[in-house]
């Protein structure tokens, strides 16, 4: 199981890698393609689709909102400890252990893990995940001492995920969707997975760590371990079992996301700590994820 889930998804990544460092291909077209068309598509076919009962996305939400929430409070510590005069850096901190990789990594984890079940989950795990990006994220990354409910109201609103989500919801309850839209989008979900991969690989090969791979090594190291602990608590805390816990273990055990990193760049915020422990979770999750699928395998 382990070589048949990582080694497609690294593959693809070490593809998207070579492409960027070797071909200096820009990763912005790339990223506004997947932002604005691919991922929306990939929402809204797997939620129009899934086989996900309400009770079952109502789980999946209470985790990712929880989960996130305690590992920012974990992020609080580590700040102070690492960057103890270094605002910016302490802002950066906090987003790459509260936000993972759970649609440009997990995704394609979750396809060939569990299947499409799996990605049903994993879909509503990104999607609140972005509502919290778009809110707490955006709250972290331009906090100045004190909360700007207009900016990341006014940010949630750019956003297309929250549109797809409900879009879907409303063809669900409709229960019409003409066959040839229903082609469109569903060749949209098909080919978001790959180009995720490789536009993931290509955001990799763009990033220059600078002197903190120190701090990032520790920063990985919480991510991968502190998260997939947490995921793992969680994950028997809410009573999950069979695809849903293993699919919500996966997520949580996710390296940082590319996002945080885009976060801290956008706002001056310790952008070369983000990419550091961006590069480094990658690169250190072929071993942690091989140990997850491996425990996966073991307890069902």
């Amino acid at each position: 199981m382990i070589a048949s889930v990582l080694l497609p998804t690294f593959v693809l990544l070490a593809l998207g890698y070579a492409f960027g460092k070797w071909a200096k291909v820009p990763s912005r077209p790339l990223a506004q393609l997947s932002f604005w068309v691919l991922s929306p598509g990939l929402i809204f076919e797997s939620l129009r689709t899934a086989s996900l009962t309400a009770s079952a996305a109502g789980v999946v939400a209470g985790f990712t909102v929880v989960y996130a929430f305690a590992m920012f409070l974990l992020s609080i510590p580590l700040r102070r400890w690492l960057f103890p005069i270094d605002p910016g850096a302490q802002t950066a901190v906090s987003l790459v252990l509260t936000f993972g990789n759970c649609g440009n990594l997990g995704l394609p984890l979750l396809l060939f893990a569990y299947g499409q079940p799996g990605v049903d989950v994993g879909v509503v795990f990104l999607s609140t995940q972005i509502v919290l990006m778009s809110t707490l994220g955006v709250t972290l990354a331009t906090w100045d001492g004190k909360f700007r409910w207009r900016t990341s109201f006014t940010e949630l609103l750019r956003v297309p995920w929250p549109y797809a989500v409900a879009a879907a919801v409303v063809v669900r309850g409709l229960n019409v969707w003409p066959p040839l839209l229903a082609r469109a989008t569903g060749l949209l979900a098909q080919g978001a997975i790959p180009l995720f991969l490789l536009l993931l690989g290509i955001e990799l090969a763009w990033i220059q760590p600078g002197k903190v791979v120190k701090p990032a090594a520790v920063l990985a190291g919480a991510r991968l371990l502190g998260g997939g602990a947490l995921a793992w608590a969680l994950a028997l805390a809410f009573g999950t079992q069979g695809v849903l816990r293993g699919s919500l273990v996966l997520e949580g055990s996710v390296p940082s996301a590319v996002n945080a990193f885009l976060l801290a760049s956008q706002y001056e915020r310790g952008a070369d700590v983000a990419a550091a422990a961006l590069l480094l979770s990658t690169v250190l999750s072929l071993g942690t994820l091989s140990l997850t699928l491996f425990l996966l395998a073991r307890v069902g």
